[in-house]
């Protein structure tokens, strides 16, 4: 399914959050099962709706996911098959530095600063790679995309890993 269809959206990487919400609001107002609406004659089919366009919203409202709808999309529009020539070689020596780094700061004995430093460099890394993608999919260069999406799902793991560290190291420098 097409959430920016759902949600009438460009379908393009940067999308107005407000109107989503907006639209949001607008379609659970029509399809949610406790607000029966009886120009619908089968409620399986508005609990059906009210899903997909819960689904479509949680997709829609974050980045790393919208990315990846929209190069779904993409692909199917330009009829591109999933093609793994990347440089892995390349993104393999990325990964080992940044996994490195991160080995490196959890045991340093000022760690909690250090990682909150990490998470914005690698946040900064993201929004790079975010706006690269989505100069790709202006240009409808989906190949392109595709690979700069295949960095920008690396980072994110790396991302999520690293908060979880800063969890963890938080609770320790809590104990001390």
């Amino acid at each position: 399914m097409n959430y920016f269809n759902l949600f009438q959206l460009p379908q393009q990487f940067q999308i107005d959050k407000k109107v989503l919400i907006n639209k949001f609001y607008d379609l659970q107002k029509k399809y949610h099962p406790d607000m029966f609406n009886k120009d619908i004659t089968d409620k399986k089919n508005q609990l059906s709706m009210s899903i997909k366009i819960n689904k479509g919203f949680n997709i829609l409202n974050n980045k790393f996911t919208r990315a990846k709808h929209l190069l779904k999309i993409s692909k199917k529009k330009h009829s591109i098959k999933d093609n793994k020539i990347i440089n892995k070689q390349e993104i393999l020596l990325e990964q080992f530095e940044l996994y490195e780094k991160i080995q490196t700061i959890k045991n340093q004995s000022n760690a909690y600063k250090k990682i909150n430093f990490f998470i914005k460099k690698i946040k900064n890394k993201l929004s790079f790679y975010f706006e690269k993608f989505n100069k790709n999919i202006k240009k409808k260069k989906i190949n392109s995309a595709n690979k700069t999406f295949f960095h920008i799902s690396f980072i994110y793991k790396i991302l999520k890993k690293t908060k979880k560290l800063k969890k963890i190291t938080y609770k320790k420098k809590e104990k001390k």
